[in-house]
């Protein structure tokens, strides 16, 4: 298996036309060209858990602290594609994902997403590809699907989810994969944004 590094995948997804924050490359703090806070992760085929690894660093809030996170993560990671984000304002976390399974094909994944992700376990399979009944299906499955109603002041809209849902289904049809993780997904009243993205080939 070849774990496709996370700045070329969301490259991909780009030319797909999946919503996602403004991206950049970051040779030096002045690469940067977008709005404060910025999120500063390294883009690698062989890490694979950035948070415990430290190749992710978010809300970071001037050109100042940038530039001397940028400076220590080079430092950790010399051989690693550094790339920067806007930090994108919280949604409603959900995880979508795609498995190639042996026995049954490409399957879609759609669960819960957030801090209590690995708690709840809440998530629901689909074979695909999905019509627009099986999208909305997933949405009825999940035993906490509730929060897509308003969780905390954030709500999500479940058109575009399921628009986003059958996007996802699409991209499977037309590429190989091992595995495939957006997690998380933010939702919002009008839109969607994905947050981290992972392939595996």
């Amino acid at each position: 298996m070849t774990v496709i590094p996370e700045m070329e995948f969301k490259s991909i997804l780009d030319e797909m036309g999946f919503k996602q924050p403004k991206r950049f490359l970051m040779n030096s703090p002045y690469d940067y060209r977008g709005n404060f806070p910025a999120v500063l992760k390294v883009s690698s085929g062989t890490i694979t858990h950035k948070t415990e690894s430290g190749a992710v660093v978010t809300d970071i809030k001037n050109i100042d602290i940038l530039a001397e996170v940028l400076k220590g993560m080079k430092n950790k990671f010399p051989d690693e594609t550094i790339y920067a984000e806007e930090m994108a304002k919280r949604g409603v976390e959900v995880i979508v994902g795609l498995i190639n399974d042996q026995q049954f094909g490409k399957l879609l994944l759609f669960g819960v997403g957030g801090f209590y992700s690995e708690l709840i376990r809440d998530v629901t399979f689909k074979k695909v590809p999905l019509d627009r009944y099986d999208a909305e299906d997933l949405l009825e499955e999940l035993k906490f699907g509730s929060i897509l109603n308003g969780y905390r002041g954030l709500k999500a809209n479940k058109g575009v989810l399921i628009d986003f849902l059958l996007k996802v289904s699409d991209f499977s049809i037309q590429h190989q994969f091992s595995q495939i993780d957006f997690n998380p997904v933010f939702l919002y009243e009008d839109d969607y944004l994905i947050i981290d993205a992972k392939m595996v080939i």
